[in-house]
C-alpha cells in the first residue's frame, strides 16, 4: 500500500492512496476538539462541526446529488469530517469541500437554528441512559476539568455562544496547518490539481491551551427507566511510550475484550446472561490513554453480580493468551476484520487523518501488520484500577 505524502506551501497535509474501489473516500481532519476549548465555551468544537455544513446552500442535496454521501464527529483532540463518492464526481465534490472550509463567516440565522439543534441533542442526550452514561466515565475519571467535561458542552454553555465566538474559533483552529486531508480509492484527478485546489486555503492556528485533568470519583445517576447502565473507566498514564504500538495494543485490547460475540467479555457475561451488550471507548489523550467499559441493560438485581464479575475477569485478562485454540480462532476474526476494512475507502482514508493528526504516523498497513504481530502480547499492563459509574432505575 503505497500512500502518498504531500506537505502543501500553506500547511495542510496531503495523503493519497490510490486504489481500485467502486467509490473514494475522502476524510478531513482538524486538530482541534473539546479539551481544547475555554470554559465558557465548552461545546465549540462539537457547535463548529454543525456549522460548517451550513456554509454552503441545500448542502445536502449538493453532496447527495454528486453520489455521495458524508458524515462528521467530534472528539477530544480533534474534529472528523468524512465523505465518499462516485469517482466520475470526485472533482466536484472536492471544489464544494473546498467552499465549506473556505467559509469563516457565520450566517446568524444558521447559527441560531445549529444553536437549536445541539440544545436539542443534548437533551436527548441526558434524556437517554444507553447515551449519558458514556459522559460518565470520563466524569468520573477526570472530574470538572477539560478532560472530563462532556464533548457537546452544556445548555448553559451552548446558549451563551455568539457568532464572533465561532467565527474567531473557525479563523483560530480551521486553519490550513491544523488539518489533515485524506483521499482513498481509483482518484482520476492529477495530484497537482489537487494540491492546486486546497493550497488556497490560508492561515495560521493559534496555540492551544494546555488542558487541565482533574481528578473524579464514582457517579450514581438515578433515572425513571427500567434496566441499570454501569460504565468502569480507567486510564493508562503515557510516560516514553511509542504512541503507534500503544494504540496498537489499546485496539488489541478492545478486540480482546468486547469486538465480537466470542469475545472474553461478550461470551462470558452471556452465557451467564448477565448483559446482552457491552461496549468500549478509548482515547489517546495527551499524558494518558482513556478507556471506558459500558455495560446497557443490566437487571437492577444483578449490578453487585455484574460488577464482580467484570472486575474478576479484567484481573484475569491474561487466561485470554493461555488458550491456543482460542487464539487461533480469534486471529482469523481479526484477519477478516481487516479484510473487511480494506474494503471501505471511507475508513481507511478515515484511520489515515485519524493516526496522522494523533500520532503524526499514518502507515496504516503496519499498523494492521502490528495487530497481527503483537496478536499474542499480555496486555495486562493496560489494566489500573478503575472507578465506577451508574444510572439506574429510580
Amino acid at each position: 500500500m503505497n500512500i502518498e505524502y504531500y506537505m502543501l506551501d500553506n500547511g495542510l497535509r496531503l495523503l493519497i492512496n490510490r486504489i481500485e474501489l467502486p467509490t473514494i473516500g475522502i476524510a478531513i481532519g482538524v486538530g482541534i476538539g473539546s479539551i481544547y476549548e475555554n470554559e465558557h465555551l465548552r461545546g465549540i468544537s462539537h457547535f463548529a462541526e454543525h456549522i460548517i455544513y451550513r456554509a454552503y446552500p441545500n448542502i445536502d442535496l449538493e453532496i447527495e446529488g454528486l453520489g455521495g454521501v458524508s458524515d462528521a464527529y467530534t472528539e477530544r483532540t480533534l474534529t472528523i469530517y468524512l465523505f465518499e463518492v462516485i469517482p466520475s464526481e470526485l472533482r466536484n465534490l472536492l471544489r464544494l469541500i473546498y467552499k465549506m472550509f473556505s467559509n469563516r463567516k457565520v450566517n446568524s440565522e444558521d447559527f441560531e437554528r445549529e444553536r437549536q439543534v445541539i440544545l436539542s441533542e443534548i437533551k436527548m442526550r441526558n434524556d437517554d441512559p444507553g447515551t449519558l452514561i458514556y459522559d460518565l466515565g470520563p466524569r468520573a475519571l477526570f472530574g470538572d476539568s477539560d478532560y472530563g467535561y462532556p464533548i457537546i458542552g452544556s445548555e448553559e454553555s451552548i446558549s451563551s455562544m455568539t457568532t464572533k465566538d465561532l467565527e474567531d474559533f473557525l479563523g483560530s483552529y480551521y486553519t490550513p496547518d491544523n488539518m489533515v486531508i485524506s483521499i482513498v480509492g481509483s482518484i482520476n484527478m492529477p495530484t497537482n490539481e489537487i494540491m492546486e485546489l486546497f493550497n488556497k486555503w490560508d492561515g495560521k492556528s493559534s496555540r492551544k491551551k494546555v488542558p487541565t485533568m482533574g481528578k473524579g470519583g464514582p457517579i450514581t445517576i438515578r433515572k425513571p427507566i427500567e434496566s441499570a447502565y454501569l460504565s468502569y473507566s480507567w486510564q493508562y498514564n503515557v510516560v516514553n511510550e511509542d504512541p503507534s504500538l500503544l494504540s496498537i495494543k489499546s485496539s488489541l485490547l478492545e478486540f480482546h475484550l468486547v469486538n465480537g460475540l466470542s469475545s472474553y467479555l461478550m461470551s462470558r457475561f452471556r452465557n451467564k446472561g448477565l448483559t446482552y451488550t457491552i461496549d468500549m471507548d478509548r482515547d489517546y489523550l495527551p499524558g494518558t490513554y482513556y478507556y471506558q467499559l459500558v455495560i446497557s441493560a443490566v437487571n437492577e438485581g444483578s449490578i453487585d453480580i455484574v460488577k464482580e464479575e467484570l472486575t474478576n475477569a479484567l484481573l484475569n485478562i491474561n487466561d485470554v493468551f493461555r488458550d491456543e485454540h482460542y487464539l487461533n480462532k480469534r486471529m482469523n476474526y481479526l484477519k477478516y476484520l481487516i479484510s473487511d476494512y480494506l474494503r471501505r475507502p471511507t475508513q481507511m482514508a478515515e484511520s489515515m487523518s485519524y493516526m496522522e493528526l494523533k500520532l503524526g504516523n499514518h502507515d496504516i498497513e503496519g499498523f494492521n501488520k502490528g495487530l497481527e504481530d503483537h496478536f499474542r502480547d499480555s496486555l495486562s499492563n493496560l489494566m489500573t484500577n478503575g472507578v465506577w459509574s451508574a444510572i439506574i432505575p429510580l
